[in-house]
């Protein structure tokens, strides 16, 4: 900063003063300080947790999609005889439970929901799978202890796969399932795996 000097003639005014007396000093004004150079910029939270939202909804809706293909691949029971209907029907049951089984860890694996409405739904669906994973798997124990002739496990094993599916096709909508989350709805509207 450089001093300032007087002027012998009054004929300044008060508010030009000091300018007048740093321009016939030869001075200017300390420079205003330099701003820091910005750092790069991190993403943004709302891309990085939109990220991890599609992840998490793609994760959530491969999972049922997979139960859901299985579940078609299914055959269909019969036979020629009360045992190779038992058996048949056995087979049903055991290819069902580990179908459920497959679908109940998949839910479990998923990462926690990245809000609380997907939280919700996946312990909603996780529950569903896994009564529905326990019906199957006591029908099948039910019928494999039973007597070759006895019809009568036959008839409950069969209720018993119904009341599986039942179940289970209770939880099979994972989008409908977040509709109250506008996240996990926008979400959905972009991964792959829950689309149609």
């Amino acid at each position: 900063m450089c001093a300032a000097h007087k002027t012998s003639a009054g004929i300044l005014g008060a508010s030009g003063l000091a300018l007048a007396v740093m321009v016939l000093a030869g001075c200017a004004p300390d420079p205003a300080p330099q701003a820091a150079p910005a750092a790069p910029a991190a993403p943004s939270p709302s891309v990085a947790d939109s990220a991890t939202t599609v992840t998490w909804m793609n994760g959530f809706c491969g999972v049922v999609r997979e139960f859901i293909d299985g579940n078609n691949k299914m055959t269909a029971g019969g036979g020629d005889s009360v045992e190779a209907i038992k058996q048949s029907t056995s087979d049903q049951l055991g290819y069902y439970k580990t179908l459920l089984s497959k679908t109940v860890d998949g839910l479990t694996a998923l990462p926690a929901g990245p809000v609380p409405a997907g939280e919700t739904a996946k312990k909603d669906f996780l529950g569903k799978y896994s009564a529905a994973r326990d019906k199957a798997a006591n029908a099948k124990a039910d019928l494999d202890a039973s007597a070759k002739s006895d019809t009568a496990a036959q008839g409950r094993a069969v209720e018993g796969l119904i009341a599986a599916q039942k179940e289970a096709h209770s939880a099979l909508d994972p989008v409908k399932a977040v509709l109250d989350s506008p996240e996990l709805t926008k979400a959905a509207a972009t991964a792959e795996r829950c689309r149609p």
